[in-house]
């Protein structure tokens, strides 16, 4: 939806609701949603080059902050020696239950073992190998997000996180260049959304600045491209775009309309006509007047949006819970690409529950297997819908957590370790530097674990911008404000070498 000001906005809802008078559809808090998050209009702005195909990118958010090395976990040596050695010592040992020492190391025999670069060992925590529907008996290194990795069709990238320019001790003491807010929960989650960490003040998100300079390619302007299960949020919000938000069923339309009186209830007959009524009155507003007819368009498209998914079936098993339910509803909305009329889209995704001072090993045996199953599936579902190369998923957090642990769980850090999954996706791979150590000596190590980050946002941001159809010119430039402290201009591969 194009912004009009604050004021015009304002004054055009409160002339609508006065015409409404009593009519209770128009309280109905579903009417602003569906207004808000369903109007999109054509963007004024296009990228220089002009993408072909179909192509999806989708962020699942981890809001709070995962223990992300406990995710991937270095597996050479054992428990006294090598990485292993040194992840087992700096994460307190192993919590037995018994004695109720915090220890947060995940025990070396319970690891998934993967390949890593440069012929290291590394493991991925015992619940990544979760799958829905999945036989009992099966190798888990077959399943899950285990047997994505190993499959090829899954990859990690360590140690990333939001910076403003490359970051070493000297620097962060120094206090010099630095994220604005490290450690807070509010700021890390913008400074990931925005791409834009040295300020607060950034309104818009880098995918919604993609989807700005990209929305000339798709040729339905009622439906955005950035489509949301998570609510509004400023990833996808742009200057001429901003998120559609939806539920796992779908768009949500105001209650009792029908655009098709001849199928509809009596109740529904009565809400339809008193839109109509509403909008054959005499306005001495005319912004009130384009406020209704703009609601009662946007509720047909969302009738429209509904009748479109709905026709999508999909043999794929989903687990019945958070985030399988969103996955399933992007497979479907995905599924529906060609009558919808969109060839670019990008999805968002938000699941909680990774803000673990306490109870950190138990969160994440319910956690991990939930986010491995989802991704399994939602990996199947684009196989299934003959779109598996075209569609790429990236999970990003506020930021890691301490290595160290406060007794019960860990607390903030930065550094952390992402998924990047998708039939494009060069998996089986692990991206960036994974720190050769997680001491307390490595110079990384700011204290109590937190590591700097090594690979920034902006290089995973870039990496996905570019495979999207956007130019390495002035065009990634705008996406990204920061890209050229990590990326040069008119450089020839892609800044991770993931897609």
């Amino acid at each position: 939806m194009r912004r009009n000001s604050n004021d015009s906005f304002l004054t055009s809802r409160r002339a609508l609701l006065k015409a409404a008078g009593s009519c209770g559809m128009m309280t109905n808090t579903s009417l602003m949603a569906t207004l808000l998050n369903l109007q999109a209009t054509k963007s004024m702005m296009a990228a220089e080059t002009n993408p072909t195909g179909y192509k999806a990118i989708v962020c699942l958010f981890l809001s709070g902050g995962n223990d992300s090395y406990n995710m991937l976990i270095p597996n050479e040596g054992d428990a006294t020696s090598g990485e292993y050695g040194h992840y087992h010592t700096i994460r307190g040992g192993f919590d037995d239950g018994v004695n109720n020492d915090g220890g947060l190391a995940i025990q070396q025999s319970a690891l998934l073992p993967i390949a890593g670069p440069d012929s290291r060992n590394f493991g991925l925590h015992p619940g990544l190998a979760a799958q829905e529907g999945a036989d009992p008996m099966a190798d888990p290194s077959t399943t899950g997000i285990a047997g994505l990795y190993n499959d090829g069709k899954l990859g990690f990238v360590a140690n990333i996180g939001s910076l403003v320019e490359r970051t070493t001790r000297e620097t962060y003491n120094a206090r010099t260049g630095l994220p604005i807010g490290l450690f807070s929960h509010a700021d890390l989650q913008r400074h990931w959304q925005t791409g834009f960490p040295q300020s607060r003040s950034q309104i818009t998100g880098w995918g919604g600045r993609m989807a700005d300079l990209l929305l000339s390619t798709n040729q339905n302007p009622s439906v955005s491209m950035n489509i949301s299960l998570g609510g509004m949020n400023l990833f996808q919000t742009g200057s001429d775009v901003v998120p559609y938000a939806i539920g796992s069923g779908g768009a949500t339309v105001v209650q009792g309309y029908s655009a098709d009186l001849s199928t509809s209830s009596r109740q529904d007959r009565m809400y339809t006509r008193a839109m109509d009524n509403i909008l054959d009155q005499t306005y001495s507003d005319l912004l009130a007047k384009s406020f209704a007819e703009s609601t009662r368009n946007s509720t047909d498209a969302a009738l429209s949006f509904n009748d479109a998914t709905e026709t999508i079936a999909l043999t794929t098993a989903f687990a019945d819970e958070s985030p399988s339910r969103h996955l399933e509803m992007i497979a479907k909305v995905i599924g529906a690409r060609t009558q919808l009329n969109q060839t670019r889209q990008i999805f968002f995704v938000n699941l909680g529950g990774w803000d673990n001072h306490t109870d950190l090993l138990t969160a994440h045996e319910t956690n991990l297997p939930r986010v491995s199953r989802a991704l399994k599936s939602f990996y199947d579902a684009t196989v299934e819908l003959g779109v598996e190369n075209d569609v790429t998923l990236f999970t990003a957090s506020d930021f890691a957590r301490t290595l160290g642990s406060n007794g019960q769980g860990s607390d903030h850090a930065w550094g952390g370790n992402q998924i990047v999954m998708g039939g494009a996706v060069s998996g089986g791979q692990i991206y960036g530097d994974f720190p050769a150590e997680l001491t307390a000596a490595n110079p990384l190590n700011l204290g109590r674990g937190r590591l700097i980050p090594t690979t920034s946002v902006d290089e995973l941001a870039a990496e996905l911008s570019l495979w999207f159809g956007v130019g390495n010119n002035q065009d990634l430039e705008t996406i990204l404000p920061n890209i050229r402290n990590f990326y040069a201009t008119g450089a020839t591969g892609s800044p991770l070498g993931i897609l």
